[in-house]
């Protein structure tokens, strides 16, 4: 005879039954974050080790390009940009890491249904908001001031000069508050009333 499967208890009826009911009721958002949770923790890796190749022996695609006189030109200031942001570069690969980490938890544990997905999601979203603030900073203090040196050209007008300053420090400033919306719309859409419901009936 084939051995038989233990017999269920009510009690193992009534947490599959529950189980069920709770997996059906999941709110969509919850697996779409953890879906781009997860896709955004890879680009994050992907971009900090590039970052760090970058800031230690420089951009690698100039190795594959020819050694023109131009390309060596742009290889001499790029190099000189980043001796001057060099305190700015670290903290930025810090910060970069730290958040990869935090949102590639936080996606595996929403895509694993556990209350734990929303916590790690939140402290995601407050950390990463903190980090573009600290970028923000280190934007005007470090980047900015690097990015008017290296593309001032005496040649130009004084006019046509604060024209490209002004909007090489423009873009830079709304690229930063650009990257705020993800962590913003985690804020609001995973901490919804029925969403934090149906995360408070789930395992840690």
């Amino acid at each position: 005879m084939e051995p038989q499967p233990p017999s269920l208890t009510p009690q193992d009826i009534a947490a599959m039954q529950t189980a069920q009911y709770a997996d059906l009721g999941q709110p969509q958002t919850v697996k779409v974050f953890g879906i781009m949770h997860v896709i955004l923790a890879v680009y994050g890796f992907g971009a900090l080790v590039l970052g760090v190749i970058t800031a230690l022996v420089g951009n690698p695609v100039y190795n594959f390009m020819p050694k023109t006189p131009e390309l060596t030109k742009q290889m001499a200031m790029e190099a000189q940009m980043q001796d001057q942001m060099r305190v700015a570069t670290v903290v930025a690969l810090v910060i970069a890491l730290v958040l990869a980490v935090l949102i590639l938890i936080a996606g595996i544990k929403l895509l694993q249904k556990r209350r734990g997905g929303l916590v790690w999601s939140n402290r995601y979203a407050w950390a990463s908001l903190a980090g573009k603030a600290i970028t923000l900073v280190l934007t005007f203090v470090y980047t900015i001031p690097a990015m008017r040196e290296i593309a001032g050209d005496p040649a130009l007008p004084a006019a046509a000069q604060s024209m490209i300053q002004t909007s090489i420090a423009v873009g830079m400033v709304v690229g930063v508050v650009g990257t705020c919306i993800y962590p913003i719309l985690t804020l609001i859409l995973l901490n919804r009333p029925k969403t934090k419901e149906w995360f408070a009936n789930r395992p840690g």
